[in-house]
């Protein structure tokens, strides 16, 4: 196990330079000068002068490509060409709202995934059986932003039994409970349907399988031989899923978050490129690259934890 995780360490290394060398590459992408182009059409030669030397753009590429390693090495990543603020410090008060987000919507996803997927294959061929894959479908088939704006026009808009907007008042529990509610369920249907499909189907073709055959001749219960070793089996490739899911579900916060006004690094990010702040820009996809392989790595290592085989191969 040690070995493997040694190897699926060393194995990231080579990703997370692709991404740093890529959101260095950014600045040197935008067309004419980037000074410019950040500041705007009414930015006087002082201006563009004083922000060229303040992101050390008029210095040598491998320069300023060392000094960028080196902060981002020492957790520097610059700072923010509107607010002055680190962007260090932005992404850090944005930050804790997303993963609560995601991780929370993957939490729910999975839990009534997997009871879903379960009662839908111990009742196979059966009303419940019939019911759970149509909802499933429907879970898998409707986008986080749809999903996002239908919760909202009725449960927040025509029911108000949800806030509207924001993330709750500071330092209330309940009131950030509340307004997390709805962007929970947004965010996890879609992971929620599929996780009921893949435990559903794992767990049949797993209940076909010979030994699950002789056990049933013994008259062993079939609930009792789907939950003891069927669903343990059919809980393997989940496990790879979330991992999987939860990077993806970084992507969909954006939307939820843009869609519910709540502060986190998705909405930092947007909010950074409609203002051209680069350096915040740069910052935050580096830190959500950085979650989405972290993410990665642990579904890996679980993975391997669970089917001892990965690791000998």
């Amino acid at each position: 196990m040690l070995i493997y995780f040694v190897k699926r360490v060393l194995g990231i290394i080579p990703t997370l330079l692709f991404v740093l060398l890529f959101l260095f590459s950014l600045i040197y992408l935008l067309p004419g000068d980037p000074a410019s182009v950040m500041l705007g059409p009414r930015a006087t030669p002082a201006m563009v002068e004083s922000l060229n030397k303040r992101l050390g753009l008029d210095q040598p590429v491998y320069l300023r490509l060392g000094y960028y390693i080196w902060g981002i090495m020492h957790g520097d990543l610059g700072e923010s060409v509107w607010s002055s603020h680190s962007v260090s410090s932005l992404i850090m008060s944005a930050l804790p709202h997303t993963i609560v987000l995601t991780i929370s919507s993957m939490g729910l996803a999975a839990f009534l995934g997997i009871i879903l997927g379960a009662l839908t294959a111990i009742h196979g061929k059966t009303l419940i059986d019939h019911l759970g894959t149509v909802l499933s479908l429907i879970a898998v088939s409707v986008p986080d932003y749809v999903a996002a704006c239908l919760l909202l026009l009725v449960f927040a808009v025509h029911l108000g039994l949800f806030p509207v907007l924001g993330g709750g008042e500071v330092g209330n529990i309940v009131d950030q409970i509340h307004h997390l509610i709805l962007p929970i369920i947004a965010l996890a249907l879609g992971w929620l349907g599929y996780i009921a499909r893949l435990v559903r189907d794992t767990t049949l073709e797993i209940l076909d399988m010979d030994y699950i055959k002789v056990m049933r001749s013994f008259g062993a219960p079939m609930k009792y031989i789907a939950y003891k070793y069927a669903l343990k089996n059919a809980i393997i490739p989940v496990v790879a899923t979330i991992g999987l899911g939860v990077g993806k579900l970084l992507g969909g916060a954006v939307f939820v978050e843009m869609i519910f006004n709540r502060p986190g690094i998705g909405k930092l990010i947007i909010d950074a490129v409609f203002a051209r702040d680069l350096p915040v820009v740069q910052g935050g996809v580096l830190v959500a690259a950085l979650l989405f392989i972290l993410a990665n790595l642990a579904a890996d290592l679980s993975y391997a934890y669970f089917d001892p085989r990965i690791r000998y191969e």
